[in-house]
């Protein structure tokens, strides 16, 4: 199954006009200079909060992750090593160590037993573990006192496949014995990918906190709203100024489920527009990729062929996982073109104790350079990040 950016951990929206490089600087420059404001801001108010340290680090981990230049003396020098772990390809983020120090008793050589781990799991990246955004983020964290592992994944090359989840229920289950529980922290599909995982009984208690940013509940619900620019929602329509690109996305996803025999037919069909020379189990998948009313897709995806409809529910988190009661915080831009907005509050329906954080001044995973919000908003939206970071760094205890 297929479906984020060069630069940009998650998917980003891939067909974005590009824009003048004169105006992008600009733009770059001027939320560079709000952002460096906002965080000063958010330092002051964290000095005179409690825990201060923890909430002064957050605020520090969050400039340092959004390249605004922050200062940071106490921060530790980090370094970035590939290893494997249980045959899975890592990359670690964390202080320089000698891999004979005698700490090699783990499955991380070099790495102390006390070390805290965040397992960061990101989208669709097509320069998978060299992603530029990516190793900014993992270094901001590490930087911040964690061990940040980053694992090999398919889902870095647009495929949202079950072996992804094989991958990070091993990766856990490596770790936590001696480590302790961990923290997944996955962006967009990543997130979902870590919900998911999270949920495994195999790994039950072995994770400490799944933060997303980005993330989907429902895979259903991203198709219902790239087909039909509206997610229904617990009753409430939620309308979506998708990206250009996101009805074809969606429709690459679905067809990517189907078996290879069956992929040409129905792309022939779409194509034309006329359906009459499917085959009856194909029907109901054309059904929905060519739906208008939102209200439809439900019962649409349920008639879907049962093989295509598994391969859904396996890799959509209220489905695969809809009795997790692991900790959550999710955070999701409120203007988000890549996944609607609305699977924040679908994903908040199905995990009631879910912190939930909404967002103004970003588009997908990042800041818009383009968004020209009030100060306070600013503000308010790097105070939400700092809070999402103070949970990835507290471990949800």
């Amino acid at each position: 199954m297929t479906s984020e950016p060069t630069n940009d951990p998650a998917i980003e929206a891939a067909s974005a006009e590009p824009k003048s490089s004169a105006g992008s600087r600009r733009s770059a420059s001027r939320w560079r200079r709000r952002g460096l404001i906002g965080v000063a801001v958010l330092v002051v108010v964290a000095v005179a909060a409690q825990p201060v340290r923890l909430r002064a680090v957050a605020a520090a981990t969050v400039a340092d992750a959004l390249d605004l230049d922050w200062p940071r003396p106490f921060a530790q020098e980090v370094e970035r090593r590939a290893t494997t772990v249980d045959g899975l390809e890592v990359d670690v983020y964390g202080p320089r160590v000698d891999a004979d120090n005698g700490h090699d008793t783990g499955p991380i050589p070099g790495l102390d037993s006390d070390a805290e781990v965040v397992v960061m799991v990101p989208g669709a990246a097509p320069d998978g573990r060299d992603d530029a955004r990516l190793g900014s983020l993992a270094e901001a964290f590490a930087r911040s006192g964690r061990v940040v592992v980053v694992p090999e994944l398919e889902v870095y090359q647009e495929d949202l496949v079950p072996e992804d989840l094989e991958r990070l229920v091993t990766l856990v289950g490596a770790l936590s014995p001696h480590h302790g529980p961990v923290v997944l922290a996955g962006i967009s599909f990543g997130g979902s990918l870590s919900l998911i995982a999270a949920g495994d009984a195999r790994i039950a208690g072995e994770v400490s906190l799944v933060a997303t940013f980005g993330a989907y509940a429902d895979l259903a619900g991203v198709l219902q709203a790239a087909i039909t620019g509206s997610s229904i929602v617990e009753g409430e329509v939620y309308a979506w100024d998708a990206d250009p690109r996101a009805q074809e996305v969606a429709r690459e996803q679905l067809i990517g489920l189907l078996p290879d025999q069956a992929q040409q037919p129905l792309i022939d069909a779409l194509e034309v527009g006329d359906p009459s020379g499917l085959p009856d189990q194909l029907q109901p998948a054309y059904d929905l990729l060519t739906a208008d009313d939102p209200a439809q897709v439900s019962e649409l995806v349920e008639a879907l062929p049962a093989a295509v409809l598994d391969r859904l529910e396996a890799v959509s988190p209220v489905r695969a996982a809809a009795d997790l009661d692991v900790p959550i915080v999710a955070l999701h831009a409120m203007d988000d073109p890549v996944i609607p907005y609305a699977e924040l509050h679908r994903l908040g329906h199905h995990y009631p104790h879910a912190e939930l954080i909404s967002l103004q001044t970003f588009d997908h995973v990042g800041i818009d350079p383009e968004a020209e919000p009030p100060w306070w908003v600013t503000i308010r939206d790097l105070w939400s990040t700092t809070r999402f970071a103070g949970e990835i760094l507290r471990g949800g205890g």
